[in-house]
């Protein structure tokens, strides 16, 4: 940062998720991460405008071509508490049966893209078809 300071110029891009602007059960932890980054580069957006600093968002929505079902099954089959298996039971399913729109690396990688190139653009980037949600 002390550096772009100097140079009056530079971009930082934190990629997080869609999954930060709505509620859902069980992954919350996972959740307040995301919205930690959010919060943590809103922030740095206001503080760094003053020296030609601009800091942005990448939100990807669910993606297929991920291992994150894979990586998240592990900790989610530690919620072995009876009182949850109906809600842990539903949430998966409707993950696996969402046939809603899906982000692709590509659409990523665009977002990311115009975030460092664009001047003008919105701090915030919903790739791909995630667009309605910015």
């Amino acid at each position: 940062m002390p550096q772009m300071r100097q140079r009056r110029a530079g971009v930082v891009i934190n990629v997080t998720s869609t999954v930060t602007l709505k509620p859902l059960p069980i992954v919350g932890i996972y959740r307040a991460s995301k919205a930690a980054v959010n919060a943590f580069t809103e922030s740095l957006a206001v503080e760094m405008a003053p020296f030609g600093v601009r800091a942005h968002i990448v939100l990807p929505g669910r993606s297929p071509e991920t291992r994150f079902g894979a990586n998240a099954r592990p900790h989610v089959r530690g919620m072995d508490d009876a009182d949850y298996a109906p809600m842990l039971q539903q949430f998966i399913r409707s993950v696996q049966e969402d046939a809603g729109p899906v982000t692709h690396a590509s659409d990523v990688a665009q977002a990311v893209w115009r975030a460092a190139t664009d001047p003008a653009a919105r701090y915030v980037f919903p790739p791909g078809k995630m667009q309605s949600f910015g």
